[in-house]
């Protein structure tokens, strides 16, 4: 069976992907390098995915600092993978498969990612701490 978590991630990445692929989109069409409009699209989807994310895929009850962290490793490693397949599959393919096939490959990555490392699964915060 399929872990809720995954589920839950698989949705929060549908809806932000579809929302930055479209942004990814103008930005090409306005002649911003393929590469360059990932990158930036990249900033975007991580703001939706942090707070989507730790909120409602893996409920998380640990500190900012605590989640934020290992969500930013993560990101990290999804940012230098989404920069590789960009720079390979746009050798051989229009962007706008590129990208599609992009999101798919680094999602995997970022989401195997936040299981290693233990996203949302930090020590609770208590009320002075939020």
């Amino acid at each position: 069976m399929v872990p809720t978590s995954l589920l839950r991630y698989c949705i929060v990445g549908v809806v932000s992907n579809f929302l930055v692929y479209c942004f990814f989109l103008v930005l090409i069409w306005s002649a911003v390098p393929p590469v360059w409009a990932a990158a930036i699209c990249y900033g975007m989807g991580l703001a939706i995915s942090y707070f989507a994310n730790r909120r409602w895929t893996f409920e998380s009850e640990a500190s900012h600092c605590s989640d934020l962290l290992r969500f930013l490793l993560a990101y990290g490693v999804g940012l230098c993978a989404t920069l590789v397949f960009i720079s390979v599959f746009t050798l051989f393919l229009p962007p706008e498969i590129a990208q599609i096939i992009n999101i798919g490959l680094t999602a995997l990555v970022i989401y195997f990612g936040l299981r290693v490392l233990g996203f949302g699964k930090g020590e609770p915060r208590d009320a002075d701490h939020v």
